[in-house]
C-alpha cells in the first residue's frame, strides 16, 4: 500500500501557485476596474499639452472657419476622425471588460493635430486624404479599417473628379503597407504606434500624394524611391541568400547590390534638365561662386569639427556632446539658407536619404563599414535609440530642422533644436532642480529654452529678413507656447517642436 503523505506538498504546492494566480488576476482586475480616463486625461503634464492644442486649435478656428467652405471641411473631417479614434477606443475598452491595453497612447493627439493643421495651413487639396489616413491608427482589423478609410475619402471627395478619387483611394493601402513595414523594422520599440503613422503619412505624402514639380522636392521625392526600390532587392535577395552560412559572404553580395543599385537607381529615376542627375550637380554647382563658398565651408567645418568632436567627446557627457551638432547645424545652415535657399534645400534632402543609407548599411551591419558605423552612432544614442534595433535620433534631428524650411521657408527647425533643444537638454541636465510632473524635464531647462529661442527668433527677424508677417509679439508667444509644450510632452521633440512652431507662427502671422 503506497504512502499517501508525499502527494500533500505536492497538492499543497499546486494550491498555493493557484492562489497567487488568482491573487495576481485579482490586483489586475483591480487595476483596471480603478483605472480612469478622466482622472488619465487631468495629469498635470497632459492638462497643459492639451490647453496648447486646445489654444492652438482655437486661434486656428477663429481665423480659418468661417473663412471659406474647405477650410470648414478639413476642421470638420478632423473632429470625426477624433471622435471615432475615441469612440473606437472607448468601445474596445468596455468590450474588453477595462483592458488597458487597449486605450490610445496619449500621443494620439499629435497624430490627430500635426497632420489636420498642416494640411488646414499648407495643402488643403490632400486634407481628405491626410485626415482619412490618421485612422490607419486605430487597432482594427484591415480588412474593415482600410474600406473605413476609403470611405471617409469618398464621402469628403465627392466634389472632385473621378481620377482624383481614385488617387487618394489609392493612398489607403499604401500609407498601410508603410506604416506596417515601419512597425515591423523598428519592431514598435525605436518608433511606437503614433511614430509609424506619423511618418507613414509623411512618406505617403513625400512619395506619392504630392506632385510639387519644385527641384528640392523631386530630389528629395526620386532619391528617396530608389533607395526604398535598392532596400526592397536587397530584402528579396536576402531571403534567397538564407541558407548561405557565410555571414560575410552573404553581407557583402547585399552591401555590392546597394552600393552599385542605389546610384543606378537614382540615375534612372532622377533626370534634370535632360542630363544625368551627377552632371547636372557638378555644372549646378560650378556654374555659382556662391554655391561653391557654400559647399567649400561646409566641407572644411565638418573636416575640421568632426574629428575634434569624436576626439573631446569624452571631455563632455554624452547630452552635451549630442547638442553639439545641433549648434553645429545652426551654424552651418541658417546664413547660407538666406543666401541661397534652393541649394540648401537640396542637400537637405540629399541629406536626409543618405542619414538613411548610412542607418541601412549600419542596422544590417553590411561590410565592410557596418560595424563601424554602428560603434560610432552607438557612442552617440541614448535612451530612446537603446529601446529598439534602429538609431534615430540623427534622422529625427535632420528631419525636424528640414521640414519647416522645406515647407514654408521657415528656420524654426534650427531655432527650436539648434538653440532652444539644445539649452533646454544642457541647462536643464546640469542646473533644473525644479520638474515639470511625468516628463522627467525640468522648468528651468524650459525657461532656457523661451530665451534663447526668442533671442534667436528676434536676431532672425531683425538681421536675416525671417518672419516679415509676424509681430514681436506673437513670435515670442510662439516661443513660450513651445517652451511649455517641449517641457510636458514625451514625444520625440526633433518632430513636435519644429512642426508646431510652424504651425502656430502661421496661425498667428
Amino acid at each position: 500500500m503506497s504512502n499517501p503523505l508525499p502527494s500533500v506538498p505536492s497538492s499543497g504546492t499546486a494550491a498555493e501557485l493557484e492562489n497567487k494566480s488568482n491573487r495576481v488576476a485579482h490586483s489586475e482586475e483591480t487595476e483596471e476596474a480603478d483605472y480612469s480616463v478622466i482622472e488619465a486625461a487631468l495629469q498635470p503634464e497632459r492638462v497643459l499639452q492639451l490647453g496648447i492644442l486646445g489654444l492652438t486649435t482655437h486661434l486656428a478656428y477663429e481665423k480659418y472657419y468661417k473663412m471659406d467652405i474647405e477650410h470648414m471641411d478639413i476642421m470638420n473631417m478632423a473632429l470625426i476622425a477624433l471622435v471615432s479614434i475615441g469612440v473606437g477606443a472607448y468601445s474596445s475598452f468596455k468590450a474588453s471588460r477595462g483592458n488597458i491595453a487597449l486605450l490610445p497612447d496619449f500621443n494620439v493627439v499629435y497624430l490627430i493635430f500635426l497632420p489636420t493643421m498642416l494640411s488646414l495651413l499648407f495643402d488643403q487639396r490632400h486634407a481628405a486624404a491626410n485626415i482619412a489616413l490618421i485612422l490607419n491608427y486605430m487597432q482594427i482589423s484591415p480588412f474593415y479599417g482600410l474600406p473605413m478609410q476609403m470611405i471617409f475619402i469618398a464621402f469628403h471627395a465627392m466634389d472632385l473628379s473621378v481620377e482624383e478619387k481614385y488617387t487618394y483611394l489609392a493612398a489607403v493601402p499604401i500609407n498601410y503597407a508603410i506604416s506596417s513595414v515601419l512597425s515591423r523594422i523598428s519592431q514598435l520599440k525605436s518608433l511606437d504606434n503614433v511614430d509609424c503613422n506619423i511618418f507613414s503619412i509623411l512618406l505617403t505624402n513625400v512619395l506619392y500624394l504630392n506632385e510639387s514639380t519644385s527641384l528640392p522636392f523631386r530630389v528629395l521625392k526620386k532619391t528617396l524611391t530608389a533607395f526604398i526600390l535598392v532596400v526592397s532587392i536587397n530584402y528579396l535577395i536576402c531571403m534567397l541568400l538564407r541558407p548561405m552560412s557565410n555571414s560575410i559572404a552573404k553581407s557583402m553580395i547585399l552591401f555590392g547590390v546597394f552600393l552599385c543599385g542605389f546610384p543606378y537607381a537614382v540615375k534612372r529615376l532622377l533626370v534634370i534638365d535632360g542630363l544625368d542627375p551627377l552632371v547636372w550637380l557638378i555644372n549646378y554647382i560650378a556654374n555659382s561662386k556662391l554655391r561653391q563658398t557654400i559647399l567649400l565651408i561646409w566641407l572644411c567645418s565638418l573636416t575640421i569639427l568632426i574629428p575634434n568632436v569624436l576626439i573631446f567627446k569624452s571631455s563632455f557627457t554624452l547630452n552635451t556632446s549630442r547638442k553639439v551638432w545641433h549648434f553645429l547645424i545652426l551654424l552651418l545652415i541658417s546664413q547660407p539658407f538666406q543666401m541661397d535657399s534652393e541649394f540648401v534645400k537640396i542637400s537637405l534632402a540629399g541629406t536626409i536619404v543618405l542619414f538613411l543609407c548610412v542607418e541601412y548599411l549600419r542596422y544590417l551591419k553590411l561590410e565592410p563599414f557596418g560595424e563601424f558605423l554602428d560603434s560610432r552612432l552607438r557612442s552617440f544614442a541614448d535612451y530612446r535609440d537603446e529601446k529598439g534595433p534602429l538609431i534615430i535620433s540623427y534622422i529625427y534631428l535632420i528631419i525636424g530642422i528640414a521640414t519647416p524650411l522645406l515647407i514654408d521657408n521657415s528656420p524654426f527647425g534650427l531655432i527650436s533644436l539648434g538653440v532652444g533643444d539644445s539649452l533646454a537638454s544642457i541647462i536643464g541636465g546640469k542646473w533644473g532642480k525644479t520638474g515639470w510632473p511625468g516628463t522627467g524635464k525640468t522648468m528651468e531647462g524650459t525657461a532656457a529654452f523661451f530665451i534663447g529661442t526668442s533671442i534667436m527668433s528676434l536676431i532672425f527677424k531683425q538681421y536675416l529678413g525671417y518672419f516679415k508677417e509676424i509681430s514681436i509679439s506673437s513670435l515670442i508667444f510662439v516661443c513660450a507656447l513651445s517652451g511649455i509644450l517641449e517641457g510636458n510632452s514625451v514625444m520625440n521633440d526633433n518632430i513636435l517642436i519644429p512642426a508646431f512652431m510652424l504651425i502656430a507662427e502661421r496661425i498667428l502671422s
